[in-house]
């Protein structure tokens, strides 16, 4: 059950009608319910794997919490069930082969797919949960949870299963069992979400993503630079309004239940320098890994060496925080290259503002903001390069773009004999230019990230007139039955973390 389908809006709309109608007691037990029914239409082994993962996370934090000479020997064996859970099942296809190979040449013959394990979809995001909920109950900050079907709730709780926002429990158990009403102003907020999501997942990031060439990423020698470029500021949106897409939709939906998640992303492409870049991108992991690696390192440096100017001290932490957020999203040298790249980027920036005076972003002048703005963007539509292919493939493209021979002269000629009518053509990568949609359909995406900034209200339609509200659900109803008439519908990309 995809979350933009008609069939998940009639599932969201009876399971709230619902919630509502319950006494207070019982809220938990349906969330409980549908979030399960949820799963099911996903896959039976997944519930499974999920409820296996919440049981054995609840019992050990049980025991954290009466324990005392065993704290750090069962914080570290939790740590390293939820670690091995993830690595056992997400990266299986790392060591899956190479079993299957050594079993062959042991005379063990597998079937094909034998060996597959079932990934769960989501997993990246359960296992830094658990195991900031273990962390916080051994540094005393968190009480364990008293009963499980509350804690199972929290850890299968559908809006935010598949995807995020990465939610802890001091913040989001105490919502769930204390939900906030449901007011006028606030359901008409939610409903604003869900239409804003679906605009970044179907109308910008979905269909900028079907006019970017399928093997472009695979086989980037194929294509002229200009086209490698324009494809990968295409990429740079999809990810982002799929990405905030998702997010938007799952914040309206579970708003509807009294329950508020963490806002995922604030206007990441207009950011001055990468720090602020890291508090407006998937905000919640950069939260997480703020809290419980970059801190933590940080803590520990200072404990040996005082001295908050020392080098180590200004590498160590974010190169170590950037380069975990590289492996959460997939083991591979790929990932790491890409967290590297912002680990880098981070450790530049400290370095380079250690001596001058600190002045928030704010406070620069407005030219100095709009080159910091511009230059943070190239630097990040850089590093979505390894993100997005293997080393090889990537270092091809980067080369490719870099090549002199391989920005071709646009065919001005056959572009002035379409116009006149006497030649044809199907399609306007004849005339040696990317295709032009793409960069057309970026101005409604720039222009819905710079009316957000502009109103500081990332749900600035509610302040329009009833006809115009009207008007623009209208319009968009018809965009979206269009839209579900083709096949530029995909998964949510962040589903594969």
């Amino acid at each position: 059950m995809t979350i933009t389908s008609l069939w998940f809006a009639l599932f969201c709309g009876l399971a709230i009608l619902i919630y509502w109608r319950l006494p207070a007691r019982y809220r938990i037990p349906w969330l409980f319910a549908i979030s399960i029914i949820f799963l099911l239409t996903w896959s039976w082994e997944l519930t499974g794997i999920l409820l296996v993962v919440a049981t054995v996370n609840f019992l050990l934090g049980s025991r954290l919490g009466v324990a005392e000479k065993q704290r750090r020997f069962l914080l570290w064996i939790g740590v390293a069930f939820n670690i091995i859970s993830l690595v056992g099942l997400k990266y299986s296809n790392f060591y899956v082969v190479g079993l299957a190979q050594l079993l062959v040449r042991f005379g063990f013959h597998t079937a094909s797919g034998g060996l597959a394990l079932l990934v769960p979809i989501g997993l990246s995001f359960t296992t830094v949960q658990m195991i900031s909920y273990l962390v916080d109950i051994h540094n005393k900050n968190l009480k364990p949870e008293s009963t499980w079907l509350s804690f199972a709730t929290y850890v299968i709780y559908f809006p935010k299963l598949l995807s995020g926002p990465v939610e802890r429990v001091r913040t989001l158990l105490p919502a769930m069992k204390q939900p906030k009403s449901l007011e006028i102003v606030s359901a008409e907020r939610y409903a604003w979400l869900i239409v804003l999501g679906l605009i970044r997942k179907l109308v910008l990031a979905d269909t900028i993503a079907s006019m970017i060439p399928v093997n472009l990423f695979t086989q980037p020698g194929s294509y002229p630079a200009i086209e490698l470029l324009v494809c990968l500021l295409g990429y740079a949106f999809v990810i982002y309004n799929d990405f905030a897409g998702y997010s938007n939709i799952v914040r309206g939906v579970s708003g509807y239940f009294g329950i508020e998640l963490t806002n995922n992303f604030k206007l990441p492409y207009f950011s001055r320098n990468f720090t602020e870049f890291w508090g407006r991108w998937h905000v919640s992991l950069s939260n997480w890994l703020r809290d419980y690696i970059f801190f933590p390192s940080s803590r520990a440096l200072l404990k040996r060496n005082p001295n908050r100017d020392a080098i180590i001290y200004l590498v160590l932490p974010p190169l170590l925080t950037m380069l975990v957020s590289g492996m959460w999203h997939g083991l591979g040298w790929n990932f790491l290259v890409w967290g590297g790249l912002h680990g880098i980027y981070l450790v530049f920036e400290r370095v380079t503002t250690l001596r001058s005076p600190k002045r928030l972003p704010d406070e620069w002048p407005k030219w100095r903001q709009f080159l910091s703005t511009l230059g943070i963007f190239v630097l990040v539509i850089l590093a979505w390069i390894p993100f997005r292919m293997d080393l090889a493939t990537a270092w091809q493209y980067l080369t490719r773009v870099l090549t002199p021979s391989a920005w071709i002269r646009p065919d001005f000629w056959l572009m002035r004999m379409f116009l006149i009518g006497k030649v044809k053509i199907n399609n306007w990568t004849e005339f040696k230019l990317p295709d032009l949609r793409i960069l057309i359909m970026l101005l409604p995406a720039l222009l819905l990230d710079w009316t957000q900034s502009r109103y500081k209200d990332e749900v600035f339609f509610t302040r329009w007139p009833i006809w115009a509200k009207a008007l623009f659900v209208a319009l968009l109803t018809l965009v979206l039955s269009l839209l579900s008439l083709s096949s530029t519908g995909a998964s949510f990309v962040y589903q594969g973390f």
